[in-house]
């Protein structure tokens, strides 16, 4: 089980991802942090993730510092185990913290848009100015203390040309976990998906060069995509069910299904599930994860129902108002995507793509991996 912490929603930059940006920044208290993770521990007490969110969770460090001892306090006192990450913009983000970070096992995630053009048009400082020059020497301290680090990136129809140009820059600069989420709020037009289906083209060729090459990478798009192809029903249920296997912790201690209904933290209680003093309501929690599962009309009889995004919930109601309706935006998107990534697929396994084949059949290969990186074989 995974528990995010909303810190905060207040933030240090002016990003357009933000649509609607809380009229006044809201901290979590520290007792709401240490019963936020007395609640999390509760619900999985052998294996409790901790992820600290916002706006931006930096602002709040020593929120971060306190809920760690507590989980360090409750594996002395109970045996209750947790690890620990943090989704920064990466502008607070420096030597002391990374040092913090590494000496009790806290994961570092970036969020950074790629090349210059991209990364400034939407993340701008309070004052309106592009982060990117400032960011560019966090990702070097970043990855000199945690090289396996994820950087998070989101396109939007005003950056889609800079996408296969961006990955290609991020994985230059030394990241290997590549994670991207399209901007489906964004107002993406018949050319705008075009030159979207042009730049997976792109990436395919440089996705396909690399794995030839056996190097170590995960570029989140294609290797879901793979993964359903590969694994079919298997790959399905290792995704997120609204609430049901993660849920986000609002400033005010309100229980949500996911980060996304979180907003502001205090005003969405429509989708609150519960909160950190009392716990989770079950009837509530599963009649929302049961209206989740339900397929419209024009999904039922789709090839791709199985494998394309029609079951993120949260993304459902970010675009559309609703958890179970899917946008035509996120269709048309996955429509393109596939036949490419499944045709890239049919090549490296023709050519029994050494790196292709450990990642995709072995199902040990994220261990093995890890242990040769380590050094440990």
């Amino acid at each position: 089980m995974h528990v995010t912490l909303h810190l905060t929603s207040g933030c240090n930059m002016r990003c357009n991802y933000c649509y609607s940006p809380p009229l006044k920044r809201c901290d979590m208290t520290e007792a709401t942090v240490l019963k936020a993770i007395e609640f999390a521990s509760d619900l999985s007490p052998s294996n409790t993730g901790i992820i600290f969110f916002g706006g931006e969770p930096l602002l709040n460090k020593n929120l971060i510092h306190a809920g760690i001892a507590h989980c360090q306090h409750l594996d002395e006192k109970f045996g209750r185990k947790f690890h620990y990450k943090v989704t920064t913009n990466g502008i607070l983000l420096d030597e002391a913290f990374l040092k913090y970070a590494c000496s009790v096992n806290l994961i570092v995630a970036l969020s950074f848009d790629g090349i210059k053009e991209a990364h400034d048009y939407h993340r701008r400082n309070v004052g309106g100015e592009g982060t990117f020059d400032l960011l560019e020497s966090r990702i070097d301290l970043l990855l000199k203390h945690q090289p396996y680090s994820s950087v998070l990136m989101v396109v939007s129809p005003e950056t889609a040309k800079y996408y296969a140009e961006s990955i290609d820059y991020l994985y230059q600069k030394g990241f290997r976990y590549l994670i991207v989420s399209l901007n489906y709020a964004g107002k993406w037009t018949d050319i705008d998906v075009q030159e979207l289906k042009r730049q997976y083209k792109l990436l395919a060729k440089w996705y396909e060069n690399l794995t030839m090459e056996q190097k170590k990478f995960y570029f989140s798009p294609f290797e879901v995509k793979l993964a359903t192809h590969i694994q079919g029903e298997d790959a399905r249920c290792q995704r997120c069910h609204l609430g049901m296997r993660q849920v986000s912790v609002g400033p005010d201690g309100t229980v949500y299904p996911c980060v996304q209904f979180v907003k502001d933290g205090v005003s969405n209680k429509e989708f609150s599930i519960g909160d950190v003093w009392n716990g989770i309501d079950e009837k509530k929690r599963q009649r929302l994860f049961l209206l989740s599962q339900e397929m419209q009309e024009f999904c039922q009889n789709c090839t791709l129902k199985t494998r394309c995004n029609n079951h993120c919930s949260c993304l459902n109601w970010q675009t559309t108002g609703t958890i179970n309706s899917v946008a035509p935006v996120v269709c048309e998107t996955e429509r393109i995507l596939f036949p490419i990534v499944d045709r890239m697929g049919e090549r490296l396994y023709r050519k029994r793509a050494p790196m292709f084949i450990q990642k995709h059949y072995n199902a040990i290969y994220p261990i093995l991996s890890l242990l040769e990186d380590t050094g440990a074989i």
